[in-house]
């Protein structure tokens, strides 16, 4: 399979939960003890599973040889590390009575040790870790994987609350992100494949659905997405990143910029959640861009409803035009009130 992978020109990629064990398993039959549980009461089973003890040296090394084995068999050069349960029923077997608050934080450092093990003993593996369960999104669990999923919530408008506040502390670079079905699978929203594509570009962009079921304008879109990411990669991966509005204070819009170290560039991504009947436009005063220079504004878009058929999808100031740095600062680029719900757009401001 890898190899037909490969022969496409595609890398091959794989998802594990190393961490977890389920009852109905040889394993467990073998090892009870390795599961993480309070001695004499019966654990609580989550997703039909156990927590592996990875506070214990025994129970690393056998499950990361199974890990590497894996990974030894076939080019494999992505790796989705998954958690998708929470910590419970604190005990280890190999803890003394006066040791068991140690757990968590042995279990820590035991999980870091494997993952220290994997990128050394693969140092091409491109290596993602999975916030889902365990709240892995960490400086820690990022010194092994440069990237981290943010959440199983891949809906757009649930992905602006979700991606705002990951930035807060975290780089846009480490957040996974992902243009997803729709209806989507957890809130059943139905947003268009522009917006979609629009608020991926905020993190690690991909896609995550069956690209055989899209309509033929959705997948006449993918080929234009991928420019825009590929054309904003590095602007998103080492600018500075500016909140201009926020979706989840507002309850209408959100609207965010990242701009280049020197000024010399910005991307600006807004989106319009909810329509409001008969209001004005909005103005989006952008900080952090050099007042004495001229900069291009440049609408980027893949729009599965293009201008022609809907006029309010076309910026006040025209597709292509003129500002200085303190008329976008201090005075302001303005917004329309675009037709309907989830729509958005992405502006380019590029030094004359």
């Amino acid at each position: 399979l890898v190899d037909e992978v490969n022969a496409l020109g595609m890398k091959f990629g794989i998802w594990f939960e190393p961490e977890m064990i389920s009852p109905d398993s040889d394993l467990y039959r073998a090892h009870p003890d390795w599961a993480i549980r309070i001695p004499g009461r019966e654990p609580i089973q989550l997703r039909n599973q156990y927590v592996l003890d990875l506070s214990r040296k025994e129970v690393r090394d056998t499950v990361y040889d199974m890990i590497a084995a894996v990974l030894r068999s076939a080019n494999i050069e992505y790796v989705k590390w998954d958690m998708n349960r929470t910590l419970t029923d604190f005990g280890s077997a190999s803890l003394g009575a006066q040791d068991q608050d140690e757990l968590c934080h042995r279990y820590v450092l035991g999980l870091y040790e494997m993952q220290d093990r994997l990128t050394k003993d693969f140092p091409y593996l491109l290596l993602e870790n999975c916030s889902g369960g365990g709240a892995r999104f960490d400086p820690g669990m990022l010194y092994y994987s440069p990237q981290i999923w943010c959440s199983d919530d891949t809906d757009a408008v649930e992905r602006l609350m979700i991606q705002e506040g990951t930035s807060l502390i975290y780089p846009l670079s480490t957040m996974g992100a992902h243009v997803s079905v729709t209806p989507n699978h957890v809130v059943g929203r139905c947003t268009s494949f522009e917006t979609r594509g629009i608020v991926a570009l905020a993190g690690t962009f991909g896609y995550e659905l069956d690209i055989t079921k899209l309509s033929e304008k959705d997948l006449a879109a993918i080929p234009q997405q991928i420019a825009l990411y590929h054309k904003y990669n590095d602007l998103i991966r080492r600018g500075d990143y500016v909140r201009i509005a926020s979706y989840r204070e507002n309850h209408l819009y959100d609207c965010y910029a990242v701009i280049s170290k020197d000024k010399s560039e910005a991307v600006v991504t807004y989106v319009q959640v909810l329509k409001v009947p008969e209001d004005r436009s909005r103005i989006l005063r952008i900080p952090g861009l050099d007042p004495d220079r001229e900069y291009a504004v440049i609408v980027d878009r893949t729009s599965d409803i293009m201008p022609e058929e809907d006029p309010t999808m076309t910026l006040p100031v025209g597709p292509r035009a003129r500002m200085r740095g303190d008329a976008l600062m201090y005075a302001g680029l303005p917004m329309p009130n675009f037709r309907g719900d989830f729509r958005s757009a992405l502006i380019y401001l590029s030094e004359i």
